[in-house]
């Protein structure tokens, strides 16, 4: 019994040293990161990258630095339709990652798409994209920078917004009313 409980306590704690840091945010200024049995929240803030753009959500990551450039969001099954930005820059010794997305309801990444920029590291590289996964308004996607096996970024896209909450809470008590 004792040889296969330390087997079980290997193989978990393996999974969770392999699996690495996991970073969380959304569009709405929420945003966590678990690393082992460490965790902690995302400090936020409305700034400008260093290269081009406008202001908009960005997220302080949990290091110092990140290769820059942007990744790409295509929205589910379309190769055309980018829907959201992440653009990865260092800003006096902080790691952040901008968001941008499509306008929608207010909240702090709708701000539009910018012009695109590739992830540096060589001329001519390709883009880095990613597709967003799930059904409209429940849409998130993951990114794992390439080299960088130990860090995944859990974003979730499309979040119940707080003006379609408020119109969501609004139609049902007219529809309690009405009854």
């Amino acid at each position: 019994m004792k040889k296969l409980i330390a087997v079980c306590l290997v193989c978990v704690l393996t999974t969770a040293v392999s699996q690495g840091m996991v970073i969380t945010f959304d569009e709405n200024s929420i945003g966590n990161w678990v690393n082992g049995g460490s965790s902690g929240a995302l400090p936020w803030g409305v700034g400008t990258p260093s290269f081009g753009s406008w202001s908009t959500l960005y997220y302080v990551l949990p290091f110092t630095s990140v290769i820059t450039g942007d990744v790409e969001v295509y929205e589910t099954g379309s190769n055309t339709m980018v829907c959201d930005v992440l653009r990865f820059d260092n800003v006096n010794s902080q790691a952040r990652v901008y968001v941008y997305s499509d306008i929608g309801d207010l909240v702090p990444a709708d701000t539009g798409i910018p012009s695109l920029w590739t992830i540096s590291g060589g001329a001519n590289q390709d883009p880095v994209y990613v597709y967003e996964v799930g059904t409209e308004m429940n849409n998130y996607f993951d990114y794992t920078p390439a080299g960088q096996s130990e860090v995944t970024y859990h974003v979730i896209s499309d979040i119940p917004e707080p003006a379609t909450m408020i119109l969501l809470a609004a139609g049902l008590l007219g529809i309690r009313r009405k009854r």
